[in-house]
């Protein structure tokens, strides 16, 4: 199962739990004359509490689950971009490095070092003026060809269709009895 679906599914079972214990304490508090068995009340809700309690912890550490995907995600995209930008310098740094040899470069690269910084290619080109022209070298483009750029799920979406198994299985489910069968014959 995925975990958006494990945490629907036990947030449900939570309320449903949640309801009947209310109903059991509203019994027992209104029951003043005896029409149910006392006993077999608190034994139902007792077990609906141990119920409640466990389903409460694993809701918990699915939770936790949910949070640390979700921070791994947005890490791993904050990487990728920090990497992607570092690349980038780099290629820049290489194409100043190309044309204040005095070599040539594609003119996207040219007009890339000039995006970034016009100080830094105006340098580059003043320093092919000085360089030694005889040597010079033709290089192709640093850049490819980018298509559309593909976007990053949302770390939510990624967190929420995690596979987790079934977590929920481990619950010893309390009997669902209705208030009707407790009472005295």
């Amino acid at each position: 199962m995925k975990l958006g679906e494990v945490r629907k599914i036990a947030s449900v079972h939570l309320q449903s739990l949640s309801q009947q214990k209310n109903q059991l304490e509203n019994m027992l508090k209104q029951d003043t004359s005896g029409n149910f068995d006392r006993v077999e009340i608190s034994r139902e809700l007792k077990s609906i509490n141990e119920e409640y309690q466990q389903t409460q912890g694993v809701m918990d550490e699915m939770d936790q689950m949910y949070g640390a995907i979700a921070n791994a995600e947005v890490a791993r995209q904050q990487s990728e971009a920090l990497t992607e930008a570092a690349e980038d310098l780099l290629k820049i740094l290489e194409t100043f490095r190309r044309i204040s040899k005095g070599d040539k470069v594609p003119p996207q690269d040219e007009k890339r070092l000039m995006e970034y910084s016009d100080k830094l290619y105006l340098t580059a080109k003043n320093m092919a003026l000085i360089a030694d022209r005889t040597k010079r070298k033709e290089h192709d483009s640093l850049w490819e060809e980018e298509g559309p750029e593909e976007e990053s799920p949302a770390p939510m979406e990624v967190a929420a269709e995690t596979e987790v198994g079934d977590p929920l299985a481990a619950i010893d489910h309390a009997s669902a009895t209705s208030a009707t069968s407790t009472t005295k014959e």
